[in-house]
């Protein structure tokens, strides 16, 4: 149980309405209990004003006449009528310094005789309606704040007033609404002019920002609120409502009237005002109404609240009523969430219940978040490795765990100590683990436990009791190596411990020249079969690192020097406790050689087609690469500098009646693998569409398949951009 609510329940034991403050003595009073209970909770300012009645505000309440005002008049309890200040409200305003400004509206009165003339509402709160104006003097724009009617006449809420004006007055700071002049108008009402800012409140926009831009913002609004803590005050209502937003980028924070000086608590002015804030976004404190405890870190905790709206896109806390959040503010119950990351934590500290728990001072909460933005990246790329987990593909699951783990390991590098980078490998290598046994790689399992930290879990030894299982089997089924001996391919049998031969078939002594007890006990390295070690080195490190490896092209050497293009295919198995590399080795001398002769068939080709002077091009489907002539280039109209055009840039070089039917002709083509022909109309240098012949042959390989396609452009007569 925190300490403000065992302090609320034994205050509310001793009903004493000064102990508890506003909470208990909105509990101990019925009509005002019933009033707040029988309201929604929302994100509006609420007030509490200690005169010889309790007056609360509530944007959304009516007056006692049934007009629209927003003033509610509840005589206190008689145990709190000591907490009043008997000659508070005889106490005259200290008015003598204000100037009267004369104020007119649209169609009233001479232009040249108004100091301020009002040209439209922009909003309203508790206390006053601010509109919008023309100031003759400096011929501006400004907003008025205007006291309003019900409240015009009471000497606390002109006084109020006026200390509102004063301490924005007072701020001198680019996140703070700059103040002009507090004036009179003609019949005595009150009113303070200010600058007007284009633009709309934060609330109205935060939801729509990206999560950056509001974090912006904060930061410019908590600098505002450093600046007022410099001067000793504390702002007490803080909450996106009351911050505007300008079109050229400003931040500017609004509505001071409840700012207070926790130095002069004791002041019975400063204590009258002390109660209010909005329950939504209130620290413990705030809704407990306990003015001696509000301090500078009672705006860290709004902040906070901020922030924790920001990620979560709702403030703190809720209730079925309005007097509900009030209770759960006291409590300091936040609504649950499953938003995790370190904004969340340092939204948490700043709304931790006691104040000394939270940060020491607003440059402590901007530092953090500050720090957290140097590892915004690290927070990120753990982001990205979450969401590519949750896709991660059933076919082929490896990959994207191969990918999550290397931005994982990207953000630790970035920032080590990143907890939630951390936990996210921990649970993605676990993850791993489970899905290698799924699929039978339990060797893979077992080191994917281990690394998570489980490498004596039961889990663990589920996957080594299969193993075992498994691993015996193997031994009664790899009898069947003695078998190889007899294939037609060339294979070997190597120990993997030592790479020396076990055993080598007559295919494989036929093939390089070798007799059988020539080659049993040496090692590769010493048969010097490998025409490129490094290669060797390759196939090595695959077989150790997946356990197999299928068609691995390389070149060998015949005794007699001779090379011998080959592909390998090999699987590490266990004979008699020992890891042995079966292996089988196909002669593709023929095809590669068959290859290198096409490659140099259309070189010459090519190599003709140039000094021809025709305008040619090709597209190797495998490499996906598109060449051009360098007249094709000039035929196009088109600098060779800008490379080769891309597939949207080629269209758009061709007539567009032309389009369809040469994507149709290259396609055929394509599927077919035939010769094609097509006459089309392609705009040259000028923008001039020339009529151009264009005919080409796919190349096949030796299954059929199309690798590339090739063709020649044959320029015919220019035509109009208009001709058809």
């Amino acid at each position: 149980m925190s300490t403000y609510e065992e302090m609320i329940r034994s205050e509310a034991k001793q009903g004493s309405a000064e102990a508890g403050g506003l909470l208990q003595t909105v509990l101990h009073h019925a009509p005002l209990r019933d009033r707040l209970s029988g309201m929604p909770a929302d994100k509006k300012t609420i007030a509490m004003t200690m005169s010889n009645a309790s007056d609360f505000t509530h944007p959304n309440w009516k007056s006692n006449d049934g007009g629209a005002g927003h003033m509610e008049t509840i005589e206190l309890p008689p145990d709190a009528r000591h907490l009043l200040n008997p000659d508070e409200r005889q106490r005259p305003p200290d008015e003598g310094f204000v100037p009267q400004r004369r104020v007119t509206t649209l169609g009233q009165g001479k232009r040249d005789e108004a100091d301020y003339r009002i040209v439209g509402r922009l909003g309203s709160g508790g206390t006053g309606v601010v509109f919008q104006a023309h100031q003759r003097a400096i011929d501006r724009e400004v907003a008025l704040k205007v006291l309003r009617d019900e409240l015009a006449t009471s000497p606390i809420s002109r006084e109020r007033f006026l200390t509102e004006a004063r301490v924005i007055g007072g701020l001198d700071h680019p996140n703070v609404i700059a103040l002009h002049e507090v004036c009179l108008d003609e019949s005595g009402g009150l009113f303070y002019s200010m600058k007007r800012i284009d633009g709309t409140s934060w609330d109205r926009r935060i939801g729509e920002l990206s999560e950056d831009e509001n974090i912006n913002i904060l930061l410019r609004v908590a600098d505002a609120v450093r600046y007022a803590h410099s001067r000793g005050l504390v702002h007490r209502d803080l909450k996106p409502e009351n911050v505007m937003l300008g079109a050229f980028g400003e931040v500017l924070v609004a509505d001071w009237g409840l700012a207070l000086r926790p130095d002069d608590q004791l002041d019975t002015d400063q204590a009258s005002q002390s109660i209010g804030g909005t329950p939504a976004y209130m620290a413990p404190e705030l809704a407990a109404g306990l003015p001696s405890e509000i301090c500078f870190q009672s705006d860290v905790y709004l902040l906070g609240a901020i922030l924790f709206q920001i990620l979560t896109t709702q403030p703190p806390h809720d209730g079925e009523s309005l007097l509900a959040c009030i209770q759960a503010a006291a409590r300091n119950e936040i609504r649950v969430t499953e938003i995790e990351g370190e904004l969340m934590d340092i939204a948490m500290r700043a709304m931790a219940t006691e104040p000394e728990d939270r940060y020491a001072t607003v440059d402590d909460f901007i530092a953090a978040l500050n720090h957290e933005r140097k590892h915004d990246e690290s927070a990120r790329l753990v982001r990205r490795a979450c969401e590519r987990i949750k896709q991660a593909s059933a076919d082929h699951p490896y990959e994207d765990f191969r990918v999550a783990d290397a931005l994982l390991m990207e953000a630790l590098d970035i920032w080590p100590a990143n907890r939630h980078a951390l936990e996210a490998r921990r649970k993605l290598q676990i993850r791993f683990a489970e899905s290698a046994e799924e699929r039978g790689d339990l060797d893979l399992a077992v080191n994917m436990y281990a690394a998570a930290g489980e490498g004596e879990s039961e889990a663990v030894q589920r996957v080594k009791r299969r193993r075992e299982r498994r691993e015996k089997d193997s031994q009664r089924v790899s009898r069947y190596s003695t078998l190889f001996s007899q294939s037609p391919e060339a294979g070997l049998l190597l120990k993997m411990s030592t790479g020396k031969v076990v055993e080598a078939n007559q295919a494989f002594c036929e093939l390089f020249g070798y007799d059988e007890a020539d080659v049993a006990g040496r090692t590769v390295a010493e048969l010097n079969l490998w025409a490129c070690p490094n290669r060797r080195d390759d196939l090595v490190a695959r077989l150790q690192e997946r356990g197999s490896i299928e068609n691995f092209e390389a070149t060998f050497l015949h005794t007699d020097g001779h090379v011998i293009h080959v592909l390998i295919s090999g699987r590490v198995v266990e004979l008699h406790g020992d890891l042995m590399v079966v292996s089988t080795i196909r002669d593709i001398s023929l095809r590669k050689q068959a290859e290198n002769e096409l490659q140099k068939s259309r070189q010459r080709l090519k190599d003709l087609q140039q000094l021809a002077g025709l305008a040619t091009w090709s597209y190797d489907l495998r490499r996906r690469e598109v060449t051009w002539s360098e007249e094709a280039f000039r035929l196009a109209g088109r600098d060779v500098s800008e490379g080769v055009p891309n597939k949207r840039e080629f269209y758009e070089l061709i007539h567009p009646d032309d389009r369809d039917k040469l994507k149709q002709t290259i396609d055929s083509a394509l599927a077919s693998g035939s010769a094609y022909e097509a006459m089309i109309r392609q705009r040259g240098e000028r923008g001039q569409y020339r009529h151009v012949l264009l005919r080409g042959q796919p190349i096949l390989d030796e299954n059929g398949n199309t690798i590339e396609m090739y063709g020649v452009i044959i320029p015919q007569r220019a035509v109009t951009p208009h001709s058809s």
